[in-house]
């Protein structure tokens, strides 16, 4: 701040002037000036405290020849401003800057030092050229026209980019002053054209060059060394277009254009609409379409549609003409006779209801979807596709959920390793387990039980052979005796423990990708999982219910027809004639030709097509073994005792031949293997639940 600026003088520069003596009498004089010698002592006081009160400030601002103006009561000592402690408002101007305002506040310190930066005014740059409509671009920002007064550009380097159509594009660095102050720019820029002449056949096109219409051919114009885009335009003709460029200042030719005449339009519609369109043969799309068509000369079109006549029409066209193709198809129909059972099944034809029973229906020829339903019946879903020169009927019985549920599962099903398993729908039969009291040969374990069987299942028809279950457990041996062996492939396997049958089955299960039946710990038969379909050994009762009770409810007593023993004939491997210098007892004049085991599925099955299920070798089931006593009502789908430390056997075999033996109610009891007790495999329909 200069000098004479400043209202607060420092203490050494106040001025004193003297006081004349006025001419009146002494005593008053005197008075006079001792007043004013105390009004002068109390002054220096004041500001002598005031001076040790106040803290000083320095204000380091940019520019240094800024003025300053400080709010309140302020010293000013050099570059030092004296204040007491508070708040206080700077204003800080410059001609050429913006104004500063500053807020701050003294407190303590005693070197209090506030920086202080002014920022300069924008500048102004007067564009000016000879041209004019030039596009100037200042940092990238959206191009202005020229010349111009550009307004309140910032001070320093900025980049100017500058265009015009016909000329060479211009870049260059302009450093502004700024301050408020305007400088001029001007702006000069090299043409960018050569001239090109440019002829057709016919002549007189309209010629567009950068899409400006610039005459008729023949026609000499300007062309840019950039590049410039060409439209050859001519009524009854096709459209050129290309591109072309010419170096600047020079002159030069393009090559003759010869235009092609133009094609028709035609505009093609029908009812129904997407109908297939073709033109002379060749597809072009579905209706509405529009196509362009080759003048001067006659096309077919033709359209089509499923269920519908073809229309076929003929046209020719001149050159840019629009014609228009309409066309009402015709459609094709079809009669088919439905006869339906149940009567009062309800028909849908494409999502449509169209009654119900039987009727006769008239639909388009093309492919339909006929929908047959009713409540507690399975649906079922025909294809039908009406021949307007031919008489169709169609007769369709619905299953109920039930009937449809088995039609959908095989008869007969094979396993991992080409066991073929029977379905048995046992549909609550009752039977008993064990034998009568009365029936000659009947054992203390065969007490009567009374059994319904319900949950459908598979077994196998023949028992599982060596070969079969090697491919589990591949040095297995079923041994021999006495030199004969049990051991051939197509032999029944023995010599196998119930538990080794069990885990055969879940090995069956997991190559099927079905749940195991037998749970399993330490690898150990821990349980079972009675929801699963997984392969198992059969239920003493489903095994039973399959021996000895054939398709009309008959039980029988032995695998024969009769109730004679021994056998007339040879129905199955029991130890006969030939096994009598192996085993201690024999069946005396019966010979089946097998000292021991033959192959499976040797001699004729029984009445349910199962092989050996009374001989040949015995066999594991599932149940645990005791002898229950049951009374009252029967037992559905029994699975045996919870738990036991033995397995029931069911089956006479090659090594047995007494009566009781061949009875189908004999039953036996073990864990081991034996030379004579093998296994057949079996496993439920699905879990429970889903059987209808």
């Amino acid at each position: 701040m200069s000098p004479e600026k400043n209202t607060n003088k420092p203490i050494s520069a106040i001025e004193f002037t003297p006081i004349a003596a006025p001419e009146v009498d002494r005593p008053a004089s005197i008075s006079r000036g001792l007043l004013g010698l105390l009004a002068f002592g109390c002054l220096a006081a004041i500001i002598m405290v005031l001076l040790y009160l106040s803290k000083p400030v320095i204000f380091k601002i940019d520019p240094i020849d800024a003025e300053i103006k400080v709010s309140g009561l302020s010293f000013n000592i050099g570059e030092n401003y004296l204040f007491l402690k508070g708040d206080y408002q700077l204003e800080a101007t410059k001609p050429g800057y913006i104004p500063l305002m500053h807020s701050f506040s003294v407190g303590d310190s005693n070197n209090q030092e506030i920086p202080l930066q002014l920022l300069p005014l924008p500048g102004n740059i007067e564009i000016t050229s000879s041209l004019s409509d030039i596009l100037v671009s200042i940092d990238n920002q959206p191009a202005i026209l020229a010349p111009t007064l550009v307004k309140h550009v910032s001070q320093g380097v900025h980049k100017i980019t500058i265009s015009k159509y016909r000329y060479f594009p211009l870049e260059q660095e302009f450093i502004v002053e700024g301050l408020g102050k305007t400088q001029q720019l001007d702006i000069s820029l090299k043409p960018a054209w050569g001239e090109m002449r440019f002829t057709s056949t016919p002549t007189g096109a309209d010629l567009f060059i950068d899409g400006n219409l610039r005459g008729q051919t023949p026609l000499t114009t300007e062309v840019l060394e950039t590049g410039s885009e060409f439209i050859f335009k001519s009524t009854g003709y096709k459209s050129l277009s290309g591109s072309v460029s010419i170096k600047a200042g020079t002159a030069s030719e393009y090559k003759a254009v010869e235009l092609i005449v133009s094609d028709g339009i035609l505009n093609i519609v029908s009812t129904p609409s997407e109908a297939n369109v073709t033109l002379d043969g060749k597809f072009l799309g579905l209706t509405p379409m529009t196509a362009d068509v080759s003048p001067f000369a006659e096309h077919t079109v033709e359209l089509y549609r499923e269920g519908y006549l073809k229309n076929t029409q003929k046209v020719s066209i001149d050159p840019e003409q629009t014609f228009e193709v309409r066309a009402k198809l015709r459609a094709n129909i079809g009669y088919i006779a439905i006869n339906v059972n149940p009567k009062d099944a309800l028909l849908m034809v494409d999502n449509r209801p169209v009654g119900a029973g039987s009727q006769v229906l008239t639909l388009p020829a093309k492919p339909h979807l006929l929908k047959i339903s009713k409540p507690g019946y399975q649906s079922k879903d025909v294809e039908i596709i009406p021949r307007p020169d031919q008489e169709q009927s169609l007769s369709i019985e619905l299953l109920t959920v039930q009937q449809a549920y088995w039609a959908s599962r095989p008869n007969f099903i094979q396993s991992p390793v080409e066991s073929e398993l029977k379905l048995f729908r046992p549909n609550n039969a009752n039977f008993s387990l064990g034998a009568p009291r009365r029936q000659p040969g009947r054992r203390a374990n065969e007490v009567e039980r009374s059994v319904i069987l319900n949950r459908p299942f598979y077994l196998a028809t023949k028992e599982i052979s060596n070969n079969q279950f090697r491919r589990w457990k591949s040095q297995h041996s079923s041994s021999a005796i006495k030199g004969i062996s049990l051991d051939m492939a197509v032999q029944p396997v023995v010599k196998v423990s119930w538990e080794d049958a069990a885990l055969f089955c879940n090995w069956l299960s997991g190559k099927s990708g079905l749940s195991p039946f037998y749970q399993i710990e330490n690898g150990s038969v821990a349980g079972v999982d009675w929801q699963s379909n997984g392969y198992r050994l059969p239920t003493e009762a489903e095994w039973a219910w399959a021996a000895k009770v054939d398709y009309q409810g008959l039980v029988t007593q032995f695998p024969w027809k009769n109730n004679l023993y021994p056998p007339m004939e040879a129905i199955d491997n029991y130890a006969d004639s030939s096994a009598k210098y192996l085993l201690p007892f024999t069946i005396a004049q019966y010979t089946d030709g097998h000292a021991v085991s033959a192959a499976v599925g040797s001699f004729e099955p029984n009445s349910k097509g199962l092989y050996n299920m009374g001989g040949n070798v015995s066999e594991w089931t599932n149940d645990y073994y005791d002898i229950q006593i049951h009374r009252g009502a029967p037992m559905i789908d029994p699975t045996g005792p919870l738990s036991g430390n033995r397995h029931v056997i069911r089956g006479a075999s090659w090594s047995l031949g007494s009566r009781s033996e061949l009875r189908l109610s004999f039953r036996d009891a073990g864990y081991e293997g034996r030379l004579d007790v093998g296994f057949r495999i079996a496993r439920y329909v699905d879990n429970p639940g889903v059987v209808p």
